[in-house]
């Protein structure tokens, strides 16, 4: 699975972007920004520095790739993403989803099948 920053270094180098750059046009300190690339630093929250973070990779805002990415975030930070706590049917289905995986104890194939099911839906 590609983490947060892994997938921050794969499109910072595909724009050929030198981590200072980078760090200059999202308005995020180099230093941390390099944390967070090698796995050091947990991804910021904000949905405000993850926009940012965003543009800089030349990303629209509402693109598949942005939302994987603030996801990405949102999941290494143990939370659940704006996009999913906004949406009413999925949180009030969530806790049923949640116990079964827990109390089935599903193995990583079966949850990576659950996966693909959802997404299929």
């Amino acid at each position: 699975m590609d983490t947060f920053g892994s997938m921050l270094r794969e499109r910072r180098k595909v724009l050929r972007l030198g981590l200072r750059e980078f760090a200059l046009r999202a308005e995020v300190d180099a230093g941390n920004l390099s944390k967070i690339e090698r796995g050091k630093l947990n991804p910021p929250q904000t949905r405000d520095a993850l926009d940012r973070i965003c543009f800089a990779l030349e990303y629209d805002p509402a693109s598949q790739e942005a939302e994987l990415l603030r996801d990405r975030a949102a999941a290494e930070n143990g939370r659940l993403s704006e996009e999913i706590l906004a949406d009413e049917e999925i949180m009030s289905r969530m806790p049923v989803l949640l116990r079964t995986v827990h109390n089935k104890q599903l193995s990583a194939e079966q949850l990576d099948r659950l996966i693909e099911m959802i997404k299929g839906s």
